[in-house]
């Protein structure tokens, strides 16, 4: 059996009600997480998060997810400047890098 793609859908934005929060993008998330290959195994393993902020206002998964488990990063810029830390954009592209999705 092939493992699944795992995708990790992430906003640039936090969690706020009435604003483009991952859950706006829970219908993707579903379609995704429902596609299967012919023996009926799943495509994809997909996680959906928002921005969150450390002591240090980095993402605690964007700022490392070279380390990550995560095979493809989809993310969506939400916010209006200030969504990314220099740290965060280290860490993905550290992770394109090492896996290119």
């Amino acid at each position: 059996m092939t493992q699944p793609i795992r995708i990790l859908l992430q906003t640039t934005i936090p969690t706020i009600e009435d604003d483009w929060s991952i859950w706006r993008f829970s219908m993707l998330q579903d379609y995704l997480a429902s596609l299967k290959d012919a023996a009926g195994n799943p495509l994809f393993e997909v996680t959906g998060r928002d921005r969150q902020s450390d002591a240090e206002g980095n993402d605690p998964v964007l700022s490392t997810l070279d380390k990550s488990d995560f095979d493809q990063l989809w993310l969506f810029a939400l916010d209006v400047g200030d969504g990314l830390t220099q740290k965060d954009i280290a860490g993905i592209n550290a992770f394109r890098k090492r896996v290119g999705g």
